[in-house]
C-alpha cells in the first residue's frame, strides 16, 4: 500500500475519526480527512490517494454527489460512496460511471472494509 492510499470526505467529524481509526487498525493509510470539496482537492493534489470515501451528506459545502463527481472527473480517483439514502444516490446522474461501491449507512466494520478491498482490488 502507498503511504496515502485513502482520502476521507466527510463532514461528520466523529464518523470520519471512527472510520480513520478503523482504517489505521486494518493496515490502510489515510491521506487525510476533508469536510469540504476544496480541502479534498488539496489533499488529492498533495497525496495522490487511490481511493476516496465520500459521504453523500456533506452539508457544509456542495453535496457529496457533486464532490465525488469532481474528484472522479479531475483525478480519475476511485470513489466509494457512503449514504443513508442509496436509492437517491444510485439515481443521481453519472454515479454509476464513477462509484466503485455504494455502502448504506449505518454499516458494519466488515462491510466497509470489504467494499474498500473490492475498490482497491
Amino acid at each position: 500500500m502507498s503511504s496515502s492510499e485513502i482520502l476521507l470526505v466527510q463532514a461528520d467529524f466523529l464518523g470520519a475519526e471512527r472510520l480513520r481509526l478503523l482504517l489505521d487498525q486494518s493496515g490502510y493509510s489515510v491521506a487525510g480527512v476533508a469536510a469540504r470539496t476544496d480541502d479534498a482537492i488539496q489533499l488529492v493534489e498533495r497525496h495522490h490517494p487511490r481511493l476516496a470515501i465520500v459521504d453523500m451528506m456533506l452539508e457544509i459545502d456542495l453535496d457529496g454527489v457533486q464532490t465525488a463527481t469532481e474528484l472522479a472527473r479531475r483525478y480519475a480517483l476511485k470513489i466509494l460512496i457512503t449514504t443513508g439514502f442509496p436509492d437517491f444516490v444510485t439515481q443521481a446522474e453519472g454515479v454509476d460511471q464513477f462509484a466503485c461501491e455504494i455502502v448504506k449507512k449505518p454499516y458494519a466494520d466488515a462491510e466497509i472494509l470489504a467494499a474498500i478491498a473490492r475498490c482497491l482490488g
